[in-house]
């Protein structure tokens, strides 16, 4: 059977035209093809064009038009069969994966957002025509005047080395101390291993409720304080009020004003050692604050205000939380954490919290959490191994946090007790500093921190660590380990408590300064007041003696036992 052609066929659609005219369709498909020689087969030439927009028919038309030129093969009918070609997938291929270019760079542009009413798609442009307003920070150049103050500028820090897990975790504490049942406890209360069951972080008791005028006279007087003492906290803190600087905050180094070195003992000249000003200007707020003084409460408020400014606007901002280093010491983040949680806490109307305090206390508390050493201390950098004083403002800091509402890490504290265990001179509960070589102070300052973590009265080799740190009687010069010490006997309830107290209360009242620039500040030389000067002896001694009202005792009277 021979196939039709447009001569044979007398249903040819273009059979109208004459044959050898030329087409418009032949001028789309290209020249006419060239006849192969004899011998060669037949090659058929290349395919005609479609047929032009509404082509016309014959009314008695019988059957379908035939290309004259196509091959044996069934020419595709339909716009799909047409669509399947090899050609024009290609070129829907192409057009597709542009488009979805397309679209996933207008949703990288476009916010999208909506409520239960419908979809919103919110964009911005831009053109040459476009004036954009760009803020700019200028920093003024160091000069004379304040080439004194460098230790307390802020630095970058860099964060790096923090332990990936730790930035990422989010496991939220329990706000109130656990009960746990004392078999539990056998292992540390006995200087045994710290297990899991036994890194148990008891918060409960130690509150803020007490610092209001009828608070300080009520535990006061039940606690210890004198018609004296109470002067001697007022005298201090006017000492401390006369000291802030022009922009809230306050500094170790008393050459600067509003001194300008009328008062001696200011920080060690020459020393290395970094005295940010977030540390000084904590230390001082923590004492208005101990004694009831917020900015809406007592004669200090501007200047608590003041204070508490100055912190918010030295938060360095990162991606880990705010930072107080100032300098990279963590002792200032500690001592400017403490003091923003204690405002945070004392500033709290019924269920409302300052906004503002509430999410510097949460940004400063998660940098807090973020720079702990996989040890459980901190350092003097965040993510460096660290030492018991270092650790015992960290700790501080995050426990007032969590009495104003703050949620921290449940792994935090427990970690904390496991690098203090691990300078513990054991089996007696003597701690070192970074060693298990057990010294004074830092002996004080763990033995507080156990308390806070957790460690009840009544298990015998901690009481006896107690009892030693009561017989051995403060040191009366050294208001580091004194301040610790005074914390942990208030707390745990101390049978020697009056003894303790009556001595180093009365110390203090005798050798405040009374006389000139220096009247109500205080001074002793010793390894850490040499380094923080007047500043920082003053303040911890005011905290010394507020300590009656600053914190309600973690725990009651200890049970007696009969033998």
């Amino acid at each position: 059977m021979t196939r039709k052609t447009a001569l044979t066929d007398p249903n040819a659609r273009w059979r109208d035209a004459p044959i050898g005219s030329e087409r418009s369709s032949d001028r789309r498909a290209g020249p006419p093809a060239v006849a192969p020689p004899a011998e060669a087969p037949p090659v058929a030439g290349p395919p005609v064009a479609g047929p032009p927009i509404n082509p016309r028919r014959e009314q008695n038309a019988a059957g379908p038009a035939v290309d004259p030129n196509a091959t044996g093969e069934e020419v595709p009918r339909g716009i799909f069969a047409r669509l399947a070609t090899k050609r024009n997938s290609s070129w829907l291929a192409s057009a597709a994966l542009h488009l979805l270019f397309l679209i996933i760079l207008a949703l990288l542009t476009y916010r999208i957002g909506g409520t239960e009413r419908g979809l919103l798609i919110e964009g911005a442009w831009s053109g040459p025509e476009s004036n954009t307003p760009l803020e700019s920070v200028t920093l003024a150049e160091a000069t004379a005047d304040n080439q004194n103050e460098q230790q307390d500028l802020p630095v970058e820090v860099d964060l790096s080395i923090v332990s990936e897990n730790v930035a990422n975790a989010s496991v939220v504490a329990p706000q109130q101390a656990s009960i746990v049942d004392d078999n539990a406890l056998v292992g540390l209360q006995t200087g045994g291993s710290t297990t899991a069951a036994e890194q148990v972080v008891f918060l409960g008791g130690g509150g803020l409720s007490a610092r209001t005028p009828e608070g300080r006279k009520k535990y006061g007087d039940r606690y210890g304080a004198t018609r004296q003492s109470e002067t001697a906290v007022e005298n201090a803190l006017r000492w401390l009020a006369n000291h802030q600087r022009d922009d809230g905050s306050w500094s170790f180094d008393l050459r600067l004003s509003p001194c300008d070195g009328r008062c001696r003992n200011g920080r060690k000249a020459n020393d290395d050692t970094p005295t940010p000003s977030t540390a000084a200007t904590g230390l001082a707020l923590l004492a208005f604050l101990g004694a009831g003084y917020t900015p809406e409460v007592g004669p200090y408020q501007d200047v608590v205000q003041r204070g508490v400014y100055y912190l918010r606007s030295t938060a360095a901002e990162s991606q880990f939380g705010y930072d107080w280093q100032q300098g990279g010491s963590m002792y200032g983040h500690g001592i400017a954490l403490m003091a923003i949680s204690e405002a945070l806490g004392m500033t709290k109307h019924e269920d409302r919290f300052d906004s503002d305090l509430l999410h510097y206390a949460k940004q400063g508390a998660r940098f807090t959490v973020i720079a702990q050493h996989d040890n459980g201390s901190w350092g003097y950098t965040p993510g460096s191994p660290g030492d018991t004083t270092l650790t015992g403002w960290q700790i501080l800091s995050l426990i007032g946090a969590r009495k104003a509402g703050i949620q921290t890490r449940s792994d935090t504290f427990s970690r904390a007790k496991e690098f203090l265990m691990s300078v513990r001179q054991g089996p007696e509960f003597q701690f070192g500093y970074r060693t298990p070589e057990a010294e004074k102070t830092t002996t004080a300052i763990a033995l507080t921190l156990l308390i806070y973590l957790g460690q009840t009265p009544g298990h015998s080799l901690f009481d006896e660590a107690i009892d030693k740190l009561a017989e051995e009687g403060p040191t009366l010069t050294n208001v580091y380990h004194d301040y610790y010490a005074t914390l942990a006997l208030h707390h745990f309830r101390h049978r020697q408590w009056e003894s303790w107290n009556d001595r180093l209360r009365d110390h203090l009242v005798r050798t405040q300064a009374t006389e000139g620039h220096e009247a109500g500040s205080w001074h002793f030389r010793d390894r850490w007041g040499d380094v923080g000067g007047r500043v920082y002896t003053t303040a911890m001694c005011a905290l010394t003696l507020e300590v009656y009202y600053r914190f309600l005792p973690l725990y009651d009277e200890p049970p007696d036992f009969p033998l």
